[in-house]
């Protein structure tokens, strides 16, 4: 699987996309997360339940996925961003 993840991760829409998606996927009321402690038992009660932990990897997943492309991968054109050029 070829996918150009170092531009992903530069992209900040990139990490607003999952975050967004693993909060929906998960199904969490953003409002119940009012001190550290809290984040930190949601995030257990969601390592805790298979259904919301498929459920979230599907959904990052789906953040990855080039939608112009076949299959999971990245085309040619999409791995050579960000590199300099041959000459």
């Amino acid at each position: 699987m070829k996918v150009n993840i170092p531009v992903r991760f530069r992209n900040p829409w990139f990490w607003v996309s999952v975050a967004s998606v693993a909060i929906t996927a998960i199904g969490v009321d953003p409002q119940s997360f009012t001190s550290w402690s809290a984040v930190w038992e949601g995030m257990k009660s969601v390592l805790n339940n298979p259904v919301q932990l498929v459920t979230l990897a599907l959904a990052v997943l789906g953040v990855f996925i080039d939608p112009t492309t076949s299959g999971l991968t990245d085309s040619d054109r999409a791995m050579t961003y960000d590199k300099p050029l041959e000459k």
